[in-house]
């Protein structure tokens, strides 16, 4: 899809007359010489409402592009706003309210086999980022078993984290534990540091305050390099399709924030702060904004966030459990490299 910009240039003609004749010219009422060149129009900048699913550092792309102006840059007029939780991300964008959302690619999956156009544009998350965390008094597996684990939202991201640590610990997430959704990744820390579940997955910065709140780390699933689509750029392609150049100078932004960030971690650290509503000036905070900035800035986010057809076959592999229309779904149908191809051909945010 292609957003026509309409550049205006008017230039008057150069009139130039003379008169010749006796000693005295003959009056005139044309200018003997007269220019007018009307100014340059600036183009309008392109609207588009966006969306982040979650108070998470997964989220940065967006969230820096739009802090360092670099979707104006780009001629983008960009509202970013905040919806809680991926479901409700995906239903803004599938309604119309947004044109471009950022969260999770179960949500893309599970939309797609439902009916919508939903499209993955880039990937920023693509090996999972989450710990599985119990509290202290957790020695075994078993310990597991007739306890709440929480998740932010059934089939979402901590979702399929929650349930593929417990299939690596021997337990089946269907009969031996109940799995809880509290809504949102902050709504789990909260509902973990509360009582409300006894185990959950986590990742920086809420598992610094999980850590420090008497929960343990039992299975590591970062550290396993497991294919992930925990955050995605995502737009209808419906839109996208008349809207190329748009989503082209989108996904361009957000590419530079990162190399930005890559670069320049005294740069980021407030912006993160910023968008985790964390206080860089308390000790806390500090570490963890630290912590946060050095696991997913220097480990997690690629340079250039390509789709990628393996992270997506894993995850719906994960999401059958509770989608079943995934089973057979060719997840190539569901993303769209072009634009994240297109930008490191151009060496954007090099």
């Amino acid at each position: 899809m292609r957003v026509s910009r309409v550049l205006a240039l008017g230039i008057a003609a150069l009139l130039v007359a003379g008169a010749c004749g006796g000693t005295t010219p003959a009056a005139s009422s044309a200018p003997t010489v007269a220019a007018s060149v009307a100014p340059t129009a600036t183009p309008t900048p392109i609207k588009i409402k966006s969306s982040y699913g979650n108070v998470t550092p997964a989220n940065l792309a967006p969230f820096m592009a739009k802090e360092l102006g670099l979707f104006e840059k780009r001629g983008l007029d960009v509202d970013l706003s905040l919806i809680d939780g991926g479901a409700p991300s995906a239903a803004a964008l599938v309604s119309g309210q947004t044109q471009v959302g950022n969260f999770g690619g179960t949500e893309v999956m599970s939309g797609f086999v439902a009916g919508s156009d939903m499209q993955v544009i880039a990937l920023f998350v693509p090996v999972t980022p989450w710990q599985f965390l119990a509290k202290s008094d957790y020695k075994t597996p078993a310990d597991l078993k007739g306890k709440v684990v929480g998740v932010a939202s059934v089939g979402g991201s901590a979702y399929v984290a929650a349930t593929e640590s417990l299939k690596r610990l021997g337990l089946d997430p269907a009969k031996d534990v109940t799995i809880q959704a509290f809504g949102s990744t902050a709504n789990l820390a909260t509902a973990m540091l509360g009582g409300a579940a006894y185990a959950g997955p986590g990742h920086p910065p809420d598992t610094v305050k999980l850590l420090a709140g008497g929960f343990k780390v039992i299975y590591d699933l970062g550290a396993q390099q497991i294919p992930a689509t925990d955050n995605c750029t995502i737009v209808l392609k419906s839109w996208a399709d008349k809207n190329p150049q748009a989503v082209q100078s989108y996904v361009d932004a957000e590419i530079e924030a990162i190399a930005i960030a890559k670069k320049d971690k005294a740069t980021t650290v407030p912006i993160l702060a910023k968008l985790l509503k964390l206080d860089p000036s308390k000790a806390e905070d500090a570490t963890a904004l630290s912590q946060t900035y050095d696991f997913y800035v220097t480990t997690i986010f690629p340079s250039y966030p390509h789709p990628l057809v393996a992270s997506f076959n894993s995850t719906r592999d994960t999401l059958v459990a509770t989608n079943a229309k995934v089973k057979d779904l060719d997840v190539t149908k569901v993303i769209e490299d072009k634009y994240v191809a297109d930008a490191e051909k151009r060496g954007v945010g090099k």
